[in-house]
């Protein structure tokens, strides 16, 4: 009788971390430019030197409760900013936001900084969108 409870428990385990792990999967959606416009924009600041190489802070609250550049259209309770993928391709930068629902309090609707590594000195262009998109410029920095 043990064995069998304990062959019923692990199926049960298992199933709940496949559906856990394909619900986390088919959530996270990488956000257009007309959503993140819909939301309220998206902006950077000064770039962070640290030990591990430069931090650019983004401005963005994927819950359209926040104009940063522009006014929101959109409000997304559920949504979070999970995570910022970036692309540097000599001295220009891409960025994009995934979005998709929170399933801990370590997700927050504010996108957070994303790590660029080390810089070389100059003057870098940041882009929101894929490497071949230059169209939606949403800042400029130099590092010296």
């Amino acid at each position: 009788m043990n064995k069998k409870w304990l062959i019923v428990l692990g199926v049960f385990v298992l199933l709940t971390l496949i559906l856990g792990t394909s619900f986390y999967t088919l959530t996270r959606e990488i956000a257009s430019w007309e959503f993140i416009q819909k939301v309220g924009g998206i902006k950077i600041e000064t770039p962070l030197e640290t030990e591990e190489g430069f931090y650019l802070p983004i401005v963005c609250n994927v819950s359209g409760l926040d104009s940063v550049t522009i006014k929101p259209t959109n409000l997304n309770s559920a949504l979070s900013c999970l995570k910022t993928n970036s692309t540097i391709n000599g001295n220009i930068i891409h960025l994009k936001i995934v979005t998709g629902i929170a399933i801990s309090e370590n997700f927050d609707c504010r996108c957070k900084a994303v790590s660029l590594g080390d810089l070389k000195p100059g003057s870098y262009t940041v882009y929101y969108g894929d490497k071949y998109c230059l169209e939606h410029q949403i800042g400029i920095f130099t590092i010296e």
